[in-house]
């Protein structure tokens, strides 16, 4: 990733973070709308997916050319999002990350 990106991020990962932490019980659909609510579009939020009472997800925030994506894990206080790469160009696909 490159400077922006990194610098992007750090914005993303609070206003996410935030916003999930009062999510009480943190379904794919909740987290799906808690998400919308921030102004990511569906097309840009990919593999929801319950686990346990968590829900794990991918934020696509591919612009111009760069590769940032944030992965995330919703699971009400202790909910966290952490960068991750993502190809460039073309259907969106995680390439390095570190999941929380």
């Amino acid at each position: 990733m490159d400077d922006r990106d990194w610098c992007v991020s750090a914005h993303h990962e609070q206003r996410v973070i935030a916003a999930l932490q009062k999510v009480a019980d943190p379904t794919p659909v909740k987290v799906r709308k808690t998400l919308n609510g921030l102004g990511y579009p569906d097309e840009r939020i990919h593999h929801l997916k319950q686990d346990g009472k968590k829900t794990r997800f991918h934020l696509d925030l591919r612009e111009d050319g760069g590769r940032l994506c944030e992965s995330g894990l919703a699971a009400g206080a202790v909910s966290d999002v952490v960068p991750c790469v993502a190809v460039a160009e073309g259907p969106f696909e995680v390439t390095s990350e570190v999941r929380p």
